[in-house]
């Protein structure tokens, strides 16, 4: 399941998606002509990874996809070293 937490005003530059128990803080950009995305995933408040990636979206939604797609291939990958 994912669900698209709400922000409050002060922090509407970082968005947060909660799937399979994690917590994904993102912040997406196009600010440069090419979509790239800064992230933290979060499980029981702890942080477990955080980095940036290049992304090859076109637009905010698949950007969150991206974004969404690597946070949840980290996971699964954490869950088996």
């Amino acid at each position: 399941m994912v669900r698209m937490l709400p922000l409050p005003w002060r922090e509407a530059h970082m968005k947060k998606i909660e799937f399979d128990g994690y917590l994904l803080v993102y912040q997406a950009d196009d600010s440069e002509g090419r979509w790239k995305a800064s992230y933290a995933i979060l499980k029981d408040r702890a942080e477990i990874s955080r980095g940036s990636l290049p992304l090859a979206a076109h637009s905010e939604d698949e950007a969150v996809g991206e974004i969404l797609a690597a946070a949840r291939g980290h996971t699964t990958s954490a869950l088996h070293a």
